[in-house]
């Protein structure tokens, strides 16, 4: 029996995803005792792979919002303060000097693209199909995290009935210890009889003790997933589950594909990724066009050795420039003011105001030849369109494959729980006729306790095809969109 518990705990269902034990928060109840229902919506919320996936919705967002950015003006603005020692070049007269002094310039630009060869428009596409992936992506992350939620709840139900069909079959061993050990004090048995009861009651409860660990080991991983500490207080509502042959399969495995194919976000994510991956090839392709682009510029400067310059007239002075008689004895005068400069300062902000330069223009660029770096890009962006129709081919595919494998393991259990009815009838019945034989000591203990144990083992096997219908059941009813509370 202990290889069948084995054996059902680790077929039902998926392989459950690693979770950090990071404190949450209390169970939304309070009581301590949580649905199938709340376990789901808490860790759709709370558990950490989800979590995760959500971050990565907001990394898409915040690339769309830049996308869409790309298309505003580019604005920048500089400014130097420089101290020139020596010869130098003036900024704001373009002389040569060769002084000491010190210069500032501000500088204003902005460009604004006009033509990019669609890039952007496709870019923006892109990222709008990467969002709409992404977010089907995390509905897909929930997805995954509740089914593996419904695995280990069944888990805890399943071991449940193992723990109470193991109390009852240690509570019977008990019962026969006591009537043999009645009839040995009597001499109507031998004493080996007494001894392999004791024996049996040992491995029964050994039994038990290994159904309440494995309850214990799949409430943790209920836990984990749930991202709860092991210290919480933390059991589940015990529901009422069906017997397999009073709710039968109702759709066949292609009528619930036909449907998961067209609601299961898995499958829209990997079609957005298609479309996403059509955009991508657009965008390198665009690399092909020119590009037209606008820009302006507003700058203004400052130097230390700058100032105005203004002229002093003084009293007039004789200048000769001839002689008026030919033996040039009579000088020719000409009378004229002298000249000289005043200098003055000129102020720093006046410098700025008066030296504003404005301009804009318009940049066209025309790729020619860049080591065929485009070219490469436009097949790079190719083979990555592939392998996105190939993904959502396989993603298909797996799904195919995984409800007609729930399919034929749901009918299969179904037929086994009958068969399994059947078989605990007939060991029910052998297990009695069995414990008066004993008494009535027409059949030895070791007789008795292969008898008991064919009787624990379809106790079991009943168990097993029940909890493992019901989990291939739900997993059809997931797909379907059903409610898969119990």
């Amino acid at each position: 029996m202990k290889r069948t518990t084995k054996s059902l705990l680790l077929a039902m269902g998926f392989s459950l995803a690693g979770a950090s034990g990071a404190w949450a928060q209390q169970d939304p109840t309070g009581d301590g005792v949580w649905t199938l229902q709340e376990a789901v919506e808490y860790a759709n919320v709370n558990n950490l792979q989800v979590r995760r996936t959500k971050l990565s919705r907001g990394l898409s967002e915040t690339d769309l919002k830049q996308a869409r950015f790309s298309r505003l003006p580019s604005i920048n603005g500089s400014s130097s303060y420089n101290f020139n020692y020596g010869t130098y070049v003036d900024p704001t007269t373009s002389d040569l000097r060769s002084e000491q002094s010190q210069t500032n310039n501000f500088q204003l630009s902005a460009s604004v693209p006009l033509f990019m060869g669609f890039q952007q428009i496709n870019s923006i596409k892109q990222n709008e199909l990467e969002l709409q992936a992404v977010e089907q992506e995390v509905l897909s992350a929930q997805n995954d995290i509740t089914i593996q939620i419904v695995t280990s709840y069944l888990n805890i139900l399943f071991a449940n009935e193992l723990i109470k069909i193991a109390q009852q079959t240690r509570e019977l061993t008990k019962q026969q210890l006591e009537r043999t050990r009645i009839l040995f004090e009597a001499g109507s048995v031998a004493e080996n009889s007494v001894l392999d009861l004791e024996s049996q009651l040992a491995a029964d409860e050994l039994e038990l003790i290994n159904a309440e660990n494995q309850r214990e080991i799949s409430r943790l991983a209920l836990m984990q997933l749930l991202n709860l500490p092991a210290s919480q207080e933390f059991q589940i509502e015990i529901p009422q589950i069906p017997e397999p042959d009073q709710d039968p399969v109702l759709l066949s495995g292609d009528q619930v594909y036909d449907v998961a194919v067209q609601t299961l976000p898995a499958i829209k994510a990997a079609d957005l990724r298609i479309l996403s991956a059509a955009k991508a090839l657009d965008v390198a392709r665009g690399a092909y066009y020119p590009r037209l682009s606008m820009f302006g510029s507003l700058n203004t400067f400052y130097s230390s050795a700058r100032d105005f310059r203004f002229p002093v007239t003084g009293p007039l002075q004789e200048t000769p420039i001839g002689f008026l008689d030919s033996e040039g004895t009579v000088p020719f005068v000409v009378y004229s003011p002298s000249t000289s400069f005043r200098r003055e300062p000129y102020e720093y902000f006046d410098q700025l105001k008066d030296g504003v330069g404005k301009g804009f223009g318009f940049s066209l660029q025309v790729p020619i030849f860049n080591g065929f770096q485009v070219r490469s890009n436009v097949q790079r962006a190719k083979l990555q369109q592939q392998d996105a129709q190939i993904n959502a081919d396989i993603a298909r595919n797996n799904l195919r494959q995984t409800i007609e494998q729930a399919y034929v393991d749901a009918v299969a259990a179904q037929r086994r729980y009958a068969a399994a009815k059947e078989q605990l009838r007939a060991a029910e019945k052998n297990y009695s006729n069995a414990q008066l034989r004993l008494n009535a000591g027409v059949i030895n203990t070791v007789d008795f306790n292969i008898i008991a144990n064919t009787f624990r083992a379809a106790q079991s096997n009943l168990s097993q095809a029940k909890y493992e219908y019901t989990f291939k059941l739900k997993v059809l009813d997931f797909y379907q969109g059903n409610d898969i509370s119990f």
